[in-house]
Parts: C-alpha cells; structure tokens; sequence
C-alpha cells in the first residue's frame, strides 16, 4: 500500500512539475535525494563524486520532465543516475574506496550484526565490515550496481529491472553472481566468517 500511495504521489507531483512546477519538483527532489546519494556513494566511493552525479541527475531529470510518460519516476531517475555512475567509470574515473562508516548498509549482503560496545568484538566487526567494503568494490560495474541498488538501496527486482533497463532474468542472475563473488572473497578470511561447513562442524 505504501509503494502504492508513493506511487500516486509521485504521479502528482510529476505531473505539476512537467508542467512547470518548481515547487513540485523541490518535493521529489526531497524525497529522493538521500537514496539516490547514497547509490552514488556507494558506486564512485567519494563524496563529492557522489554529491555531483546526484545533483546533476536531478538536473538532468527537471531540464527533461516533460518527456517522462509512463514510467515511474523513481525508476527513471535512478537510471539517470546509473548512466552517470558508468559516464564517471568510463572516462577513466576509478572507483573510490567505499564509504567507512558503511556497517548498517554492506551488512545486508551477508548478514552482519550490530557491533557491540565491547573493543574487540567492534574491532572484528569493523574489518568484517571493510572486507565487505572491499568485495563489492571489486565486483565489475554491472554487477556492482545491481547488488547496490537490491542490498544497500533495497529496490525491488523489478524497480531494478527498469533502472537498468535489462529483463528481470539477467537481473537475478548479475545478484546471484555478485553475491556469490562476495561471498568467495569473504570465504578467504575464515577468522572473520565463517563457511557453511565450519557451522555444521560444530
């Protein structure tokens, strides 16, 4: 129902801002400048790399409202943005190390914990953190986004579907190999996660 009446409330303010509406689109800009930074952050690494690919997709986003029809707009900016992300990688850009104080949004992809305020369970849990970091970083631009859009932004398969304009199927399949990729890189630090055998061993 929330998706639903977001939607909807995209939909009006779409429609008052392809007609002109400044204030309409001051509002979308609100609601989706925070998630769409974030995206940014974690593709390019820095920043200020992040803050400009966000702003000028918003930019790019009010100079051609008027040509948006049917597509839901959160989907369309993201795809703006997305371009942008691959714009920065192709011109010889690399990606920045990823944001340090990433703990809440890496540990969807392998079910981190909360760090507790004991030192050393906190020192462990910062550099399982950073090696989860590190593989993403690693992972190749198209399966990068794709894990960053589901498990850090938390988008819809679909919703990521449309972002990067590719079929659902090679949606699933760029996750699944993403996260497999991960998952081997973390696999090589066995003091800090634990395989599935090292669990049944016990």
């Amino acid at each position: 129902m929330v998706a639903s009446n977001n939607s909807n409330d995209d939909r009006d303010l779409v429609g008052r801002a392809r007609r002109g509406d400044r204030e309409a689109f001051t509002q979308l800009i609100v609601q989706y400048q925070v998630p769409l930074y974030n995206m940014a952050l974690r593709m390019v690494g820095r920043p200020d790399d992040a803050a400009d690919i966000a702003q000028e997709a918003f930019l790019r986003a009010w100079e051609k409202i008027r040509t948006l029809r049917e597509a839901p707009f959160k989907s369309w900016l993201f795809q703006i943005a997305a371009n942008l992300c691959y714009d920065h990688f192709r011109r010889g850009r690399r990606y920045g190390v990823m944001p340090e104080d990433d703990q809440t949004s890496t540990s969807n992809v392998v079910g981190l914990g909360i760090a507790t305020p004991d030192p050393q369970e906190r020192a462990e849990a910062n550099e399982r953190t950073r090696l989860v970091r590190d593989s993403i970083a690693a992972l190749d631009h198209d399966m990068r986004i794709a894990i960053v859009l589901r498990d850090v932004n938390g988008m819809a398969y679909d919703e990521i579907a449309a972002v990067l304009r590719v079929p659902l199927g090679t949606v699933k399949s760029r996750i699944a190999r993403a996260r497999a990729q991960v998952q081997e890189h973390l696999q090589r630090h066995p003091d800090f996660f634990r395989t599935t055998e090292d669990a049944h061993a016990e």
